[in-house]
């Protein structure tokens, strides 16, 4: 591929700046395109640019390994098993930072898929996916956001045709819709992060236009967030709702006011409350930045902190331990158990570059996805759960309780 190297380094160049609601959900746990390039980078210059969370139990599969995309039908209307992730691939074919998106309009394999923890692989053509309709400008806001449930059972998304936010129950097939419309332009404008509580019944919308809520899907009762604060997460029962500002600082919602637990950007990245309604934990410890030569230096995050979320007390401070020097944490998210966070990194996979030109090798199609980690906050072991992939050039994958 022609300029192959030179886009990698403009990609790093960009990189902090390119995602446009990034500057607005600024701390908070967001969803990014995976590519052969983000990929790529991830292992030449160390930049981490994906997400996972998971709570009781792992992630689809009865025990470790990896869980792979295959051909897909339509999803049907109901008695669907628990999803173990949803991804899309870009039909196998390369994408090029916002210049061929219009290439995919209309193309059933763009659409969001879900792979079932039973290995089923469905397409789900009710909700929105790639933008085709994107600019060079906006290039990284590149898919409508869906969420699914920690347990796999409902699924959030947006729905073109219908111009709101839904949450299908994907066991009896009902489908709930917020009472707020938003346009696709909107969508593609703006961008935005869906927050789903882990019993399904509660959407936090971000972003959006200027959209902040958090809604009953039961009964579309609508819980406005302070202005200058997004949803963060949303525990089961609809209470607690975690905020965050565009400053990186983290606060409760109590009485329509939002009530910070932390200094400004103390942390990029803080987890779900803890299942004891208390406890948050971050990370960090890591540093980033250009050296004289412009080249993009990291140092991964090696602590976990954890807080009590109510008095804003640190609690505990623990160095990680049993990390290999290539594993880079992207996201922190929920909790597996009282005592372990989860965390993800990209998969990192170099075997469809060609050694000699540095290009792509003929024939071959690289892996994309996500690996989640268990993490204990207590002892600061890492332990590996389930890597989930597929094979394209480029993409998305979402597990359960982002």
């Amino acid at each position: 591929m022609t300029g192959f190297r030179d886009e990698l380094h403009l990609l790093a160049r960009q990189a902090p700046a390119v995602d446009l609601a990034e500057r607005a959900l600024r701390g908070a746990r967001r969803r990014r395109r995976i590519g052969v390039y983000g990929s790529a980078l991830a292992t030449l210059v160390a930049v981490a640019l994906s997400a996972t969370v998971l709570t009781g139990g792992l992630l689809g599969g009865a025990d470790e390994g990896t869980i792979s995309g295959r051909a897909t039908d339509v999803l049907p209307a109901s008695g669907v098993d628990p999803l173990a992730y949803a991804y899309y691939d870009m039909c196998g074919r390369r994408w090029r930072l916002g210049e061929n998106t219009r290439d995919f309009a209309g193309e059933d394999c763009v659409q969001w898929r879900v792979v079932t923890r039973t290995g089923q692989n469905f397409r789900m053509p009710e909700a929105l996916s790639f933008y085709t309709d994107q600019t060079r400008q906006n290039y990284m806001n590149t898919a409508a956001p869906v969420a699914i449930t920690p347990d796999g059972r409902r699924i959030a998304y947006y729905s073109e045709k219908d111009q709101r936010f839904a949450v299908r129950d994907l066991e009896s097939g009902e489908v709930r819709s917020a009472p707020q419309t938003v346009t696709r332009a909107t969508m593609v404008a703006h961008g935005g992060l869906l927050r789903l509580s882990p019993d399904g019944r509660y959407l936090g919308l971000n972003g959006f236009g200027g959209l902040d809520a958090v809604v009953d899907m039961d009964t579309a009762q609508v819980t406005e967030i302070p202005v200058g604060w997004h949803v963060h997460s949303v525990a089961a029962g609809g209470s607690p709702v975690v905020l965050v500002n565009e400053h990186g600082r983290y606060a409760l919602l109590a009485d329509g006011q939002a009530r910070p637990f932390t200094a400004e950007d103390v942390a990029q990245q803080v987890s779900d409350l803890a299942p004891d309604g208390r406890r948050v934990a971050y990370l960090t410890g890591g540093r980033s930045g250009l050296t004289a030569g412009g080249v993009q230096k990291s140092r991964p995050d090696d602590t976990i902190v954890t807080v009590d979320a109510t008095t804003g007390r640190t609690l505990s401070t623990v160095k990680l331990r049993a990390m290999s020097g290539n594993f880079r944490i992207g996201r922190i998210g929920g909790w597996h158990s009282p005592t372990e966070v989860v965390v993800s990194e990209i998969v990192h996979d170099s075997s469809w570059i060609d050694s000699r030109t540095g290009g792509p090798a003929k024939g071959r199609v690289p892996v994309l996805g996500e690996t989640a980690y268990a993490l204990d906050v207590r002892t600061g072991v890492v332990r590996k759960l389930h890597t989930y992939t597929y094979r394209g050039w480029s993409g998305d994958v979402v597990l359960p309780g982002f």
